[in-house]
């Protein structure tokens, strides 16, 4: 009588066992599959995979750490802007379109190490997210937030009239995957999956993953605040000429 007893409780601990492990297994695969799909309300651009398949460039000589996608009727690349050639990154944007002088190619330089660069770009400095807490956000909500949609050159301006964006820092590390990722968010796409599309095509260089969200995060907002403009540029994102 005992050892039936036993044998009956050592197959419901197993029983209840492998339904812990099968329920735990199920969780995973759920999360798995969640953090490889956008929300219903996200544009069908804003996961890992879905980015990377619109890439049409990299590793392209003169250009340090170049990365340019096709999103839609938009050219958008990402770049060492201080780190290359400023002759070789203007040569770049006019593949893509005439611009005003004043425009200066529709070209963002967030750093102030090329002076070349501050003289034909569109350059606003900013603070690195290295080893920073999330309040450096608020510093990119100050300064990067008007360039997205309000400054008289600006990123939503330079998509419609250009269908064309270039941006970078020096050497595209840590503020230029940052504002990367705000821009993303802005047009529509979470806080996190936005991060995530910008480390996986440049990499964290110990940017810490919740800083980086947090300034995306403010790219969201900036979006949220200009539904009409996000509108626009979502438009420009998700359908071909």
């Amino acid at each position: 009588m005992f050892a039936r007893s036993l044998t009956r409780s050592a197959l419901a601990l197993g029983f209840a066992t492998l339904t812990s492990l099968l329920a735990s297994l199920l969780a995973a695969q759920a999360h798995a599959e969640q953090s490889t799909q956008t929300s219903s309300s996200e544009p069908r651009y804003c996961t890992v995979e879905a980015f990377k398949k619109l890439e049409r460039g990299n590793n392209i000589p003169y250009l340090d750490r170049a990365h340019v996608f096709q999103v839609g009727q938009l050219t958008l690349a990402g770049l060492g802007v201080g780190n290359s050639d400023h002759r070789y990154v203007q040569s770049l944007a006019d593949q893509y379109g005439d611009y005003q002088a004043y425009e200066k190619s529709c070209v963002f330089y967030f750093n102030k190490g090329n002076d070349d660069a501050i003289a034909a770009f569109n350059q606003q400095y900013v603070t690195s997210p290295i080893l920073k807490s999330k309040k450096v956000a608020s510093k990119y909500d100050e300064v990067i937030s008007p360039l997205i949609d309000q400054t008289a050159v600006n990123m939503l301006s330079c998509a419609e009239d250009h269908k064309f964006i270039a941006m970078g820092c020096d050497g595209m590390r840590h503020r230029g995957p940052s504002v990367f990722a705000m821009l993303l968010a802005y047009s529509g796409c979470t806080a996190e999956n936005a991060t995530k599309i910008a480390n996986a095509v440049w990499g964290t260089n110990h940017v810490p993953t919740g800083t980086r969200t947090a300034i995306a995060q403010k790219g969201w907002e900036a979006g949220n605040r200009n539904p009409a403009g996000r509108a626009r540029l979502q438009k420009l994102m998700t359908t071909r000429q």
